[in-house]
This record gives C-alpha cells, sequence and structure tokens, in this order.
C-alpha cells in the first residue's frame, strides 16, 4: 500500500511539473523539497497543493500555504527590505516535501504538526 502510495503521488507530480528546463527526468524523492529542489512557489505551489488535495480526496481545507510557500517574484525586494527592517522580516519557511504529502494522502487528511513530527519537519 506505502509503495502504492508513493507510485501514485510520483506520478502526480510528474504529470504536474513536466520536465526540468534543462531536459532530463525529473528527480523525485520523498525528500524532495518544493521550493528547493523542485522548484515550486508562489500561485504554482497553491495550485498545485490544491489540485493534489482534490486528486487524492485529502482533506486539506486549513493547509498553511504561507508556511511552506514564499510568494512568487518578490524574494529579491523582500530580502532587502529585511536586511533593512528587523519588523519586516518573515519568518523562514518550512521545506514542503513530496514526504509529506505521500503521509498526509496515508492519512486521509492534512494535520501541520502530527505530519511534520513523522517526517522530522519543523511543527512549530
Amino acid at each position: 500500500m506505502e509503495n502504492d502510495i508513493w507510485n501514485r503521488l510520483e506520478a502526480f507530480t510528474r504529470e504536474e511539473l513536466g520536465r526540468p528546463i534543462l531536459g532530463g527526468p525529473l528527480k523525485l524523492t520523498p525528500s524532495s523539497r518544493f521550493e528547493e529542489d523542485l522548484g515550486v512557489t508562489g500561485l504554482d505551489a497553491v495550485e498545485f497543493i490544491d489540485k493534489w488535495a482534490v486528486t487524492f480526496n485529502v482533506q486539506a481545507q486549513s493547509f498553511p500555504y504561507r508556511r511552506y510557500f514564499g510568494p512568487e517574484g518578490q524574494q529579491l525586494l523582500s530580502s532587502l527590505i529585511g536586511l533593512v527592517s528587523k519588523r519586516h522580516r518573515k519568518p523562514d519557511l518550512v521545506p514542503l516535501t513530496l514526504g509529506m504529502l505521500a503521509e498526509a494522502m496515508r492519512r486521509g487528511k492534512w494535520d501541520t504538526e502530527e505530519i511534520e513530527a513523522a517526517c522530522g519537519g519543523a511543527a512549530a
């Protein structure tokens, strides 16, 4: 059953993300991080998670998008403002992995604390 979940998630992810810009196969593992490894952020990430939840019937109404994904295209400006003003610094993002999504699929729902604890994330 566990391999079936991973195989379905991997196939879905390949379908949604396509091939890397430089070609070659997309390397997917349970530890693949959305922003850092797969380059998925902002609205693209929100759309991916929403479609994933519907496709796999995962209850994810309270998914904390801002905990895992930054805005598209504003990283440089946000970083510069953060250097000048502590008040405007955003908290560090928690890396979201494919393994975390697979764990939610096993459970049938997204529970931030439980899934981060089970997958070695940084639940706060």
